[in-house]
């Protein structure tokens, strides 16, 4: 009987520090997982322009005297840092040295292009402007012109549109906002476009059209919605 209560003594001694080592053992916590950060949303898509400034359409001196450009734009928003844009603009007649008349409209054209605004989330950090049409961007833009021409020695025609050139530039900006309802954008680049270039044979003059380096530099100001 002895042996009995001594056995079952001993077996009580050795499973009770393992029952309450599994008692009081808590398992170890799972690795956090880390999630990528998700891309910031657009609020807004599609921004609507109607602005002026040094741009194409603007023009200062010769017969026209001054020519003050209106562009009428939209920006759209493919991704947080990409977006597709078209403004059409003409440069309206205001002024003139000249007492011979001229056509209100001088110059009308369109463009487009796409925008690649780069370092959004840099600037961001940095506690610069962003968000949606709003840091610094490259762009690729293509770019076709009219101008109003009078007839040489037909005083009595009216003034009629001809093809200027067209264009491709590569340019750098920076679009900013201007409060609640005003937009600056200001840009620089260069790319290639094909004039009509004059040359003379024999006493007459030629006209052709040959490929050329164009310059683009400009900044505009508009309003929006």
């Amino acid at each position: 009987m002895r042996t009995a209560y001594l056995k079952l003594a001993l077996a009580l001694a050795v499973g009770a520090p393992a029952a309450v080592l599994a008692q009081t053992t808590t398992p170890a916590p799972a690795a956090a997982v880390q999630l990528p950060t998700p891309a910031p949303e657009i609020t807004q898509k599609t921004l609507f322009k109607a602005g002026t400034g040094i741009t194409r359409g603007f023009e200062l001196g010769g017969y026209s005297g001054l020519s003050v450009p209106l562009v009428l734009g939209v920006e759209r928003h493919l991704t947080p840092a990409v977006s597709v844009y078209s403004n059409a603009f003409g440069g309206l007649n205001i002024g003139r040295r000249s007492d011979f008349d001229r056509s209100f409209l001088r110059s009308f054209g369109a463009d487009a292009g796409v925008r690649y605004y780069y370092n959004q989330q840099k600037r961001k950090e940095k506690g610069r402007a962003t968000g949606p049409f709003v840091g610094n961007y490259f762009a690729l833009q293509t770019t076709s012109s009219f101008y109003s021409n009078h007839p040489q020695n037909s005083y009595n025609e009216a003034y009629r549109y001809q093809y200027d050139n067209s264009s491709l530039s590569l340019l750098w900006g920076a679009q900013r906002r201007i409060g609640k309802h005003g937009l600056l954008d200001a840009y620089v680049g260069a790319g290639i476009e094909n004039p009509m270039m004059s040359s003379y044979r024999n006493g007459y003059p030629e006209y052709k059209r040959q490929l050329g380096i164009n310059a683009e530099i400009g900044i505009k100001i508009s309003l929006i919605p």
